[in-house]
């Protein structure tokens, strides 16, 4: 056991090399080599996204900072246009945005289910809680307990873990959407 906590102790922690801008934000490159790849095919009300394998290049680069982090995007690409950078910005941004929306959504319908499995698990309980008052068979009683208890635990595990990674993402996509971003030539 003693052999564990020295090997866990002295473990090297996994840290990406941050290089920085001016400012002190987290400063990432991205190549493009064709820029007919960035934009997604469609857009909704006018408003362009990004192209969802761009949009995973993005996410997986900045799952390596810090969610704390302020990140400074830098895209390199060979002639680009002022108006097809402003459309690669906004773009980024509408994604991000749409992205913010759906953790929003997420959350919400967490706390709903939340309070759903609150409400049945006061419902299961209630129910053998009479089913003990009544005598009803064992078996009876032990099945009711076994559902009180799954409704019990659905929601701490709502509230518990499956919120804090909601906020995990919902935080990650904030950062996305509020990087710098900036062309290079």
């Amino acid at each position: 056991m003693f052999n564990f906590i020295k090997f866990a102790s002295k473990k090297p922690k996994i840290k990406k090399d941050v290089e920085r801008d001016a400012q002190g934000n987290a400063l990432f490159e991205i190549a493009i080599k064709d820029k007919s790849e960035v934009l997604a095919p469609f857009s909704l009300d006018n408003k362009d996204t990004i192209n969802v394998e761009f949009a995973n290049v993005l996410d997986n680069t900045a799952k390596s900072f810090s969610k704390k982090e302020k990140l400074h995007l830098n895209l390199k690409c060979d002639k680009l246009s002022d108006k097809e950078k402003e459309s690669f910005s906004l773009a980024i941004k509408n994604y991000y945005f749409n992205a913010l929306i759906e953790d929003e959504r997420k959350l919400k319908n967490n706390i709903f289910l939340f309070w759903v499995m609150i409400a049945l698990s006061i419902v299961s309980l209630g129910v053998l809680f009479i089913t003990n008052f009544f005598s009803a068979p064992w078996i009876v009683i032990e099945v009711i307990d076994i559902i009180a208890w799954v409704f019990v635990w659905e929601a701490v595990d709502l509230l518990a873990f499956q919120r804090s990674l909601l906020r995990y993402d919902k935080q990650h996509d904030y950062a996305l959407y509020k990087m710098k971003i900036t062309f290079e030539n």
